[in-house]
C-alpha cells in the first residue's frame, strides 16, 4: 500500500489579507466559494506561489476581484491558528498573517468558482455580518453551515485588529477563534475544488 505524498498540498502557513475601502468607507469583500465559509475581504496564501507578502497582496486582489493595486501598507501582522482547506501547516498549524490596506483601480470582477461574488459593504453591514457570525456559533451552528451573509470567522479578529470592529469583546474573539480553528470536513489535496 502506497501512502499518497501530500507535502506539496500542505498549507504554507502564511496569509495576506487586504482591506480595500472606498470613499464612503465601504469595504470590498468577496463571498467565499469554498472553505472557510462566509464573506470577507480578499485574502490568500503568501508562500504557496509568491515570493513576498507584498507580491501576494497585489496578485490576490487581481485574482479575486480583478483590480490593480496602486498603493498598500501593512496594518497588522501576527500568527493566528486559523485552519484553511489545505492540510495544516507544520509544525505550527494556522497562518502568519500580513494584513494590509490597499487602494486599487479598475472594475470589480469577482473570480468565478473561487468566489460567489464581490460587493462593497457599509460599516453597518459589516457589523451586522459580524453579529451574524457570532450568533451562528453561539447558537451551536457548525462551521460547515455558516451562512454566506456572515463574516468569515478569522476576519472578526483581523478587522478588530485593523480598527473596523472595535466593539468586539474578548468573549466575541474567543467565539471567533473556536470557529476558525475548526477543521474542514475534508481537506483539499490538490487541483481546484
Amino acid at each position: 500500500m502506497t501512502t499518497p505524498n501530500t507535502t506539496k498540498k500542505r498549507c504554507c502557513g502564511s496569509s495576506v489579507g487586504v482591506i480595500i475601502a472606498d470613499h464612503a468607507d465601504r469595504l470590498l469583500m468577496i463571498t467565499r466559494g469554498w472553505w472557510p465559509r462566509g464573506t470577507a475581504p480578499v485574502a490568500g496564501h503568501v508562500y504557496d506561489q509568491h515570493a513576498s507578502a507584498a507580491e501576494a497582496l497585489v496578485a490576490e486582489v487581481n485574482e479575486e476581484v480583478g483590480l490593480t493595486v496602486i498603493g498598500s501598507s501593512l496594518v497588522w501582522e501576527g500568527h493566528l491558528p486559523n485552519l484553511c482547506s489545505s492540510l495544516p501547516h507544520q509544525p505550527l498549524a494556522g497562518h502568519y498573517w500580513h494584513l494590509g490596506i490597499a487602494t486599487a483601480e479598475g472594475e470589480v470582477v469577482a473570480a468565478p468558482g473561487e468566489t460567489k461574488g464581490a460587493d462593497w459593504y457599509t460599516p453597518d453591514q459589516v457589523r451586522t455580518m459580524a453579529r451574524a457570525t457570532l450568533a451562528h456559533y453561539r447558537s451551536g451552528g457548525a462551521a460547515a453551515d455558516q451562512p454566506d451573509d456572515s463574516l468569515e470567522a478569522v476576519w472578526l479578529k483581523l478587522l478588530f485588529e485593523a480598527g473596523h470592529l472595535p466593539w468586539l469583546t474578548e468573549s466575541d474573539l474567543a467565539v471567533a477563534e473556536a470557529a476558525y480553528t475548526t477543521a474542514p470536513g475534508e481537506y483539499w489535496l490538490g487541483g481546484r475544488p
